[in-house]
């Protein structure tokens, strides 16, 4: 599914127009590759929270639901994680006159919404919070010693096979050095 069909069908929409002050509830379950997450992320997102409403400005508060399969960066070990990410958003809404006045609110972590919009959309919101939620170095565990880079072993499950370590030969003429007594 390419990018454009997301952005033409919107999966996680919450219709606002209309809406009165107050808390009020909202649920979605998709499936991960509907919001444009790669095949790494299995079965659905889900997502549940509450938007609160206090005049013209919006206040989205939830719960982000994911599962993925990745491989440990060090030893290629299989890890499956579930993680629950929250997510907090804000809106404003911006009248046509603060708008032709260029004043959509000033602040870059408030979004500005139009009066006459009827919805909001989470999808891109959804897939960019657990994306930026998932480390850079996937590792199946923070002692995780890897595999020997000469005869494969994993390191977290046996010791390695490798008879000696071998001295590079840059640095042979000084492994001498440390063995040494100086009287």
């Amino acid at each position: 599914m390419s990018k454009e069909d997301i952005r033409r069908r919107p999966l996680m929409e919450i219709h606002v127009a209309g809406l009165g002050d107050g808390e009020h509830p909202f649920a979605f379950e998709v499936p991960a590759a509907e919001i444009g997450l790669d095949d790494s992320f299995v079965g659905n997102v889900s997502v549940s929270g509450v938007l609160r409403k206090v005049s013209r400005q919006i206040t989205l508060t939830a719960t982000v639901h994911a599962g993925y399969h990745k491989e440990c960066d060090r030893c290629l070990a299989e890890i499956s994680r579930e993680v629950d990410i929250p997510m907090e958003l804000f809106y404003r809404e911006v009248l046509p006159a603060e708008r032709s006045r260029g004043d959509d609110g000033g602040n870059d972590d408030i979004m500005p919404v139009d009066p006459d919009h009827e919805t909001i959309v989470l999808d891109e919101d959804v897939r960019q919070t657990i994306l930026l939620d998932v480390p850079l170095k996937m590792l199946c565990q923070d002692k995780c010693r890897g595999i020997c880079p000469r005869c494969g072993a994993n390191l977290n499950h046996e010791e390695c096979r490798c008879e000696a370590p071998e001295i590079d030969p840059r640095w042979e003429k000084l492994s001498g050095l440390f063995g040494r007594a100086d009287g």
